[in-house]
């Protein structure tokens, strides 16, 4: 706030009275000058100075209650910026708690409802319970007499499935998917999923031709060997577990039979007469070998002779040891 706009009647009152005193030396000068003293000129003064002092006293009234009310306004803004500041956080903070308010009845709302809702179904589950134990269980009632025997049933002739021919109810037809029987009159093909048709046997799927021992002799590295081939290799027997088995014996080589081990060395006998020369002795080699159909190999050597050896227990253990039926 200024100086002048609150006080502005000071600097006049200033500027009067200072003029005031220049006029009244002047006066005072020009009345000792002139030697008298002139009462109706005294009594103008006394009166203009009178005046004066209450036209300064307006001012200076006037300045100051101007300058209370510009104070005043200033204290009354600021009042009420103040005051606006403090409403608007009280509102802000009551906001806050209004919404807290609002979440905690909410919550408490939920949590009464889920708990009305559990006592009324504990409720309905109690009231089943006590009408269902009213309900009278069903009892089985005293068995009727036995009814006259009814005429034999018999199974209508099965005929191949002919296209475009009407089947009437219980005809019985064969495709190659199946038999079926005709539920009601149709002229539909035969399907399991048809709704004309019963299914009553449906056809299976081509089997796969079965795999038997085969003797192979003894074991060719340069041979090739399919699954259950047997091979004979250093006094034992081993038989392919797959095609292509690879080297024998190895991963996928099952031994079949076991070579047996030597017995222990008997008492040395006495040395016996030196004997003729005899013949070149010619070692046989197996010829031809043959499973026949109890499992017996027959082997015939070079020489003429022939051997039978038994396999059938040899096969039995390999069934059992590989798990196989």
């Amino acid at each position: 706030m200024s100086g002048k706009s609150r006080y502005g009647g000071f600097g006049s009152v200033n500027r009067h009275y200072a003029t005031d005193i220049a006029a009244d030396k002047s006066s005072r000068a020009a009345a000792n000058t002139a030697a008298a003293s002139d009462v109706a000129v005294q009594a103008s003064w006394a009166q203009y100075v009178q005046n004066l002092v209450t036209e300064q006293i307006a001012e200076i009234r006037d300045g100051v209650i101007a300058g209370l009310r510009e104070g005043i306004s200033e204290q009354r803004d600021r009042l009420f910026d103040e005051t606006n500041k403090f409403l608007r956080r009280e509102s802000d903070s009551n906001s806050a708690k209004v919404e807290r308010a609002l979440a905690d009845i909410r919550a408490a709302k939920a949590e009464m409802r889920e708990a009305i809702r559990t006592e009324l179904r504990a409720e309905m589950r109690a009231e089943i319970a006590e009408r269902t134990a009213l309900i009278k269980q069903p009892a089985d009632g005293i068995p009727g007499p036995r009814g006259e025997k009814g005429e034999p049933g018999s199974l209508p002739m099965i005929e191949p499935y002919t296209a475009g021919r009407i089947y009437y109810r219980g005809n019985v037809v064969a495709d190659q998917t199946g038999s079926y029987q005709a539920k009601r009159d149709t002229a539909q093909a035969p399907c399991p999923a048809s709704e004309d048709w019963t299914c009553m046997a449906r056809s299976g799927a081509d089997g796969k031709d079965g795999r038997t021992i085969r003797s192979r002799g003894t074991y060719d590295a340069a041979k090739t060997y399919e699954r259950l081939d047997i091979v004979m290799l250093n006094g034992s027997s081993f038989v392919a577990q797959r095609d292509d088995p690879g080297p024998c014996p190895g991963e996928h080589w099952q031994l079949f039979a076991s070579a047996g081990k030597r017995g222990q060395q008997g008492q040395k006998g006495e040395r016996g007469e030196r004997g003729p020369a005899g013949p070149l002795a010619i070692v046989p080699r197996i010829a031809r070998s043959e499973i026949d159909a109890e499992y017996n190999l027959h082997l015939d050597y070079t020489d003429g002779s022939h051997d039978t050896i038994p396999l059938r227990p040899a096969f039995e253990q390999f069934q059992m040891e590989t798990g196989r039926t």
